[in-house]
């Protein structure tokens, strides 16, 4: 799929959950029971133990059933989770079957297009765009933040903070890395420096790369050298931004939130 056409893809999707929040009359979700919303869209979604996948769509005719992973204990991710299935359900009806795994609840950057576009339609369903700007610039830049925001809006941190990046509630960055490496990240429209670049391993100086030489990272934020993290040709060496890490122990990563001071 090309950029053109995944960018459109995005943004039928985004549309669709809009539509959706419209036909009912919603500014928000966060009170709403999303089997209810779901079953009214003529999707059933129940609660059971899955094998090797945290939530799974299955078309039957003119029936479908969406299945999240009942060891899901996190009240956010299993609405994330909930609310992405519905995503492939009204967004790719051509597909009966999409099992989703870990990975696909981190890919916003369409390593695999479809499950990029249901994230996307999730964040959107579950973080309106209006409402998610104004509460998230009433408070400074933090995880802390993010995390009040996640809270508030009953979705898991990470679905959260890219929604934060991703809407430039302020200039700032979000780096997923997994194993010592990048694996994706995102920048606000308004911070200075734009350009990280994926799939190159992480800096020693930065928090992340603490946390991934010693297993240990400061959870408060700390001054990091831009260096650590971007390569845009116009950065001044030796200019420091924020950094603040949420390790992932159970996804062997670290979410790094990056802003100016």
């Amino acid at each position: 799929m090309g950029r053109k056409e995944f960018d459109i893809g995005i943004a039928l999707a985004e549309k669709r959950a809009r539509e959706i929040l419209d036909d009912f009359g919603l500014t928000t979700v966060a009170e709403v029971d999303l089997r209810d919303l779901a079953f009214d869209r003529g999707l059933i979604v129940e609660a059971r133990e899955i094998r090797g996948a945290e939530g799974r769509l299955i078309r039957r005719g003119d029936r479908a059933i969406a299945v999240v992973d009942a060891a899901i204990t996190q009240r956010g991710k299993r609405r994330f989770v909930a609310a992405h299935e519905l995503g492939h359900y009204e967004l790719h009806a051509d597909e009966p079957v999409f099992v989703c795994d870990q990975a696909a609840f981190l890919d916003w950057h369409r390593r695999r297009p479809a499950e990029t576009e249901a994230n996307r339609f999730a964040a959107e369903l579950l973080m309106p765009r209006s409402g998610f700007l104004a509460d998230g610039r009433a408070t400074p830049t933090s995880f802390d933040a993010v995390g009040d925001l996640a809270e508030a809006y009953r979705v898991s941190l990470t679905a959260a903070a890219f929604r934060y990046v991703h809407l430039d509630v302020a200039p700032s960055a979000l780096v997923f890395s997994r194993r010592g490496r990048i694996e994706w990240s995102v920048e606000s429209a308004s911070l200075p420096l734009q350009y990280i670049g994926p799939r190159r391993p992480v800096h020693r100086d930065s928090g992340a790369g603490e946390y991934f030489q010693s297993g240990r990272t400061s959870l408060e934020p700390e001054w990091t050298p831009v260096e650590a993290w971007f390569l845009d040709d116009s950065l001044v060496r030796g200019e420091r931004y924020l950094e603040q890490c949420r390790p992932m122990p159970s996804y062997e990563a670290c979410l790094s939130l990056i802003w100016q001071g």
